[in-house]
């Protein structure tokens, strides 16, 4: 999945494993959940440049290029649920996503009002390399309190996509 990201604004769809909820989870939850992914990032990937993208798959299938960033910007915009809200482009299904410049992984994820309106809940996937995924496994998955469902990201992406 090593490719680079060329200027005419596409984006290759991720290979690798995919690691994805099994359900929503509250904001709290999903802003200390993304942390710790952006740690194993930054620690164990030593990512430090990243490009943000408005990621319209489950929306109506397209993905937009926002700009560079870098894993400080990253930790900026999930850091605590208000930060977390702010960084939502603010239409359905729209998620925020984060990749290294050369699309190794692709992490995306998207906060929303429960369907009561009481409540901010949210969603993230991630989809690394098939070594980095036993890395991932072990160090962040193993830590989380909810349930995280694994599979072939090719498989997880065909179910997602809006054609």
């Amino acid at each position: 999945m090593s490719l680079s990201i060329p200027e005419n604004n596409s984006f290759p769809q991720p290979a690798g494993i995919n690691f994805s909820l099994k359900e929503p989870i509250p904001i709290r939850s999903l802003s200390q959940s993304l942390c710790m992914i952006a740690s194993f990032l930054q620690n164990v990937l030593h990512e430090t440049k990243l490009v943000q993208y408005e990621d319209w798959w489950q929306h109506d299938g397209l993905h937009f290029r926002r700009g560079e960033c870098n894993i400080h910007d990253l930790f900026s915009m999930i850091g605590t649920p208000r930060e977390l809200m702010s960084t939502m482009q603010g239409d359905e299904y729209v998620h925020v996503g984060i990749a290294p410049p050369d699309t190794s992984w692709y992490l995306r994820f998207y906060e929303t009002w429960d369907d009561e309106g009481q409540e901010m809940i949210g969603r993230f996937d991630i989809t690394l390399r098939e070594d980095d995924a036993k890395r991932f496994r072990e160090s962040v998955v193993s830590e989380f309190e909810f349930t995280v469902l694994e599979q072939n990201a090719t498989d997880y992406y065909k179910r997602i996509i809006v054609s």
